[in-house]
């Protein structure tokens, strides 16, 4: 479990190099120096990756930061423009200035795919699976739009 004062490692090189002038100060929380953010390589967006313990972190130029879920081993990916993150054990979806698209109000949800996603309430992980997968299971799973509105049940 991430913790205080856990080291930043840098996604932008293979050996997830220890990023100098940069730590997590609490959990969801970095400290991170204007001489660490000029050595991180920045995407195209803007983003450069780091993980602090077992926490990934999106990161901008200006130093400001999102803590994400974790996928395939690494950042939850940006997926129409969104990604996701848990604020307060509450899921939201964040653009890729790290600003919120809707509060964060989801008990689950999953990426976006063709303007909607499936999200739920009252879920929670199941057991993992052998290969390490982790179902969602229970609660009311429902699709919401880009802004957050809950939409009709299909026909």
């Amino acid at each position: 479990m991430a913790g205080a004062a856990d080291a930043c490692h840098r996604r932008d090189t293979a050996d997830f190099a220890v990023l100098e002038g940069c730590q997590q100060a609490a959990p969801g929380a970095l400290s991170i120096t204007a001489a660490a953010l000029a050595q991180l390589n920045f995407n195209e967006d803007g983003l450069a990756s780091l993980q602090a313990g077992d926490q990934y972190y999106y990161v901008r130029r200006d130093g400001r930061y999102l803590p994400v879920i974790d996928y395939d081993n690494g950042p939850d990916y940006f997926q129409e423009g969104l990604t996701r993150a848990l604020v307060n054990g509450r899921l939201g979806y964040y653009d890729i200035q790290l600003q919120p698209a809707f509060s964060a109000r989801f008990s689950w949800g999953w990426p976006f795919k063709n303007g909607t996603a499936e999200v739920c309430e009252n879920c929670h992980p199941g057991k993992p699976d052998a290969g390490g997968h982790t179902a969602i299971v229970g609660g009311q799973h429902f699709r919401i739009d880009r802004l957050g509105r809950r939409l009709p049940e299909p026909r």
